[in-house]
């Protein structure tokens, strides 16, 4: 099984993933498919965002609401095993929990290199 498959049924029995509401995404004029576009280019999939916008640090940057995922984050999680991989994404969002409305998704490579053992 691949672990996009083994998230997702991880994700099927997290209780916290019940509280989210609807995620959509906010689409810019000028450039329409820009959140799809870069998850394709990241390899960033809808349930990773999911476990990130709700286990993930929330901060407040330029207006906008960002939930990073850490180590520290996932350890007391079910996603315990999937540390390695979640480590350092970054969900951008216009409006957070419950009903996020994402912006942009990425790699955030400051946190991806910093291993807490």
């Amino acid at each position: 099984m691949n672990m996009n498959h083994q998230l997702s049924l991880v994700l099927q029995n997290d209780k916290n993933i019940q509280k989210l509401g609807c995620i959509s995404a906010v689409h810019n004029p000028k450039d329409s498919n820009h959140l799809e576009r870069r998850q394709q280019q990241r390899a960033i999939s809808l349930s990773m965002m999911k476990v990130a916008i709700i286990y993930g640090n929330r901060q407040f940057s330029y207006g906008a609401v960002t939930y990073t995922l850490t180590d520290k984050n996932l350890r007391i999680t079910p996603y315990k095993r999937f540390i390695d991989v979640l480590r350092g994404l970054r969900v951008v969002c216009v409006q957070g929990f419950p009903e996020p409305k994402i912006m942009t998704a990425y790699w955030h490579n400051k946190t991806k290199r910093k291993v807490h053992r």
